[in-house]
């Protein structure tokens, strides 16, 4: 029965909205007219029905609430092509709808509630934030008894994790990552991962998030994986700032790594150092104003070590040999801090929805208005604990938008202040400044400036244009490394028409260019010119309106780099919910335990 009222509830919902096929609306509201006026009541859950057919209400002005129906929806909501139709039947067949009580959760507003606007279209955002879905809305209907009643519609997005590794030598597959983004439609994610490590540690990795530990809108995070030549285990519970109308959020973390650094050398192979790190945190805040204009106050307490192995090996594809090139091999601080922090952050924030901005055609909601967050530490002397310092990290956020266009700008900043050389050092930033411009339905333009810096650094910190976030296509085998980056992007995307439901396609040109530049404390960086790249891309958004774009990007490098070489690159991503986040190289050098989390804003 549970199984049939879904499937009718995903059939009714075409009339108004693109999730829904009109034909099948018509006939469930003729089910629900026939059983009212029958006056159904057998003491059985009877299946959600859509609200099609009654009057629809403009918006929330403290109507009461006498309902609310969740109408969940798999990832293929329209017929497809007769050929292609087995598609959306296998899909349906395989795939587990998110369950009503997981979308319950994330709403504010419940049955004899006072209807808010506000709360309305918040918990509509909320939903939209959620990496397993594709589209969230909720529709406001007359009750015909004074109040009003809510559907939230939502469609699933794909849940199936399958990234094999292949090569084109035997064996063919190298690798597998097998796993599901929402298990079972229960809003978790669990993930297996193995690797073939030929001469070192075959990958074993396992990751785990719940995004309602506990019942409610928190989350756990459980990672543990075995790398080629070292480990990382992580454990992290946390109430994340979800929205202004929220009152509190916390943290608690606990994990460590022991990974090798590589080290980009101009003159010789990149060597390694093994860095060690044990780190701890727990913390939260608490909001102070109105909603709209607000601050969030708070504290926490953070204990980190950190030391650097001060022998150099060299990774090769044979194993791990001795650095026997003469070049000095870097040397670094080690770190052992304990340190209570206060927590700072202010917002004056409203949200726009937007559409084919990071998505090829799917809906994503940009911050307009200006938020940061700050973190400021002093150290506490235990025994333990004997490192003297400060701590300082900053998350600054500013954005505009229209109709068709949008700019955003994000930087985020550390720096400790060494006690006794009285001094800051490990001073690290980076950022983003975009701007998107969508003159058609089925164009985008796409303009950006990123970069990252890290000056004074005493912990293994190195820069390059090989990085995969942070890089240049057609250098992924650069050998020139820097303290400094900045790397300009333009990209022209066009969605291209189609008959199919399958998935929505499209096309782009692309241009980039970065270089780097070069400071006395981090080791082998360079003076590297300005060298770029352009090509086309293949995009597609699977399945339509999915918020995660895949590439095949094909990319001709233009430098004067002899290792510069023509790159195919495959990705999948989705960067509608985050405006900026660290590329690897800028991440693996901060610290483990400044709670950005807290802040995560979506």
């Amino acid at each position: 029965m549970i199984r049939w009222g879904r499937r009718l509830a995903h059939a009714v919902l075409a009339a108004s909205a693109p999730l829904c096929v009109a034909c099948e609306c018509a006939r469930a509201q003729n089910v629900r007219t026939q059983n009212s006026r029958a006056g159904v009541d057998d003491g059985k859950r009877q299946p959600p029905v859509a609200s099609r057919g009654r009057l629809a209400v403009t918006g929330c002005s403290g109507q009461p609430i006498s309902d609310i129906v969740i109408i969940t929806q798999p990832p293929f909501t329209e017929r497809l092509p007769q050929d292609l139709e087995w598609v959306r039947r296998t899909v349906r067949r395989l795939h587990v709808n998110t369950h009503d009580e997981v979308i319950r959760q994330f709403l504010l507003l419940k049955p004899g509630d006072a209807c808010n606007q506000i709360q309305r279209a918040e918990s509509e955002r909320i939903l939209r934030a959620q990496p397993y879905l594709v589209d969230a809305r909720i529709h406001v209907y007359d009750d015909e008894r004074g109040g009003v009643r809510l559907d939230v519609e939502t469609r699933d997005d794909f849940s199936l994790i399958f990234e094999p590794l292949i090569r084109t030598s035997l064996p063919f597959v190298r690798g597998m990552r097998l796993g599901e983004t929402n298990l079972g439609g229960s809003a978790t994610m669990a993930a297996l991962e193995w690797r073939d490590g030929v001469n070192y540690n075959d990958v074993l990795g396992v990751q785990f998030t719940d995004y309602q530990f506990g019942g409610g809108r928190n989350e756990l995070r459980v990672e543990g994986r075995r790398n080629l030549f070292g480990q990382r285990m992580n454990l992290e519970v946390l109430r994340p700032y979800y929205t202004d109308l929220q009152r509190f959020a916390w943290l608690g973390s606990v994990g460590g790594t022991r990974e090798p650094m590589r080290f980009q050398r101009e003159s010789f192979p990149a060597n390694a150092v093994t860095v060690r790190r044990e780190y701890g945190n727990i913390g939260g805040l608490v909001r102070v104003g109105p909603v709209g204009r607000l601050k969030l106050l708070g504290a926490s307490i953070t204990r980190e070590t950190h030391r650097t192995d001060e022998g150099a090996v060299l990774l090769t594809p044979e194993g791990v040999k001795p650095d026997t090139f003469p070049a000095a091999p870097p040397l670094f601080d080690s770190q052992n801090v304990l340190r209570a922090n206060l927590l700072l952050g202010m917002r004056a924030i409203r949200f726009k929805q937007v559409q084919g901005f990071d998505a090829l055609t799917g809906a994503q909601d940009v911050r307009v208005g200006v938020q940061a967050g700050f973190v400021v530490g002093h150290s506490l002397a235990t025994s333990a604990a004997i490192d003297r310092d400060r701590f300082f990290a900053s998350n600054v956020y500013a954005g505009a938008a229209g109709d068709r266009w949008y700019v955003g700008l994000q930087g985020i900043t550390e720096a400790r202040y060494h006690v006794d050389r009285a001094r800051w050092e490990n001073v690290i930033g980076s950022g983003r400044a975009a701007w998107y411009f969508r003159p058609a339905v089925r164009q985008t333009t796409v303009m950006q400036a990123e970069w990252a810096t890290g000056r004074r650094m005493q912990v293994p910190f190195q820069l390059s244009l090989a990085d995969r976030e942070g890089g240049i296509m057609g250098h992924r085998n650069s050998w020139s490394a820097g303290a400094r980056r900045m790397v300009l992007r333009a990209e022209q995307r066009l969605v291209v028409p189609t008959r199919f439901n399958v998935a929505d396609i499209g096309l782009a040109g692309f241009a980039e260019a970065g270089r780097l530049w070069r400071e006395s404390s981090v080791p082998y960086s360079v003076d590297a010119p300005w060298r770029g790249a352009f090509g086309v891309s293949l995009l597609a958004a699977v399945p339509p309106r999915s918020r995660r774009l895949w590439r095949v990007d094909f990319a001709v490098p233009v430098s004067n780099d002899p290792l510069k070489r023509f790159e195919i690159r495959f990705t999948g991503l989705d960067r509608s919910r985050n405006f900026w986040r660290d590329p690897q190289d800028v991440a693996a050098s901060r610290e483990r335990t400044a709670p950005t989390s807290i802040f995560t804003w979506p």
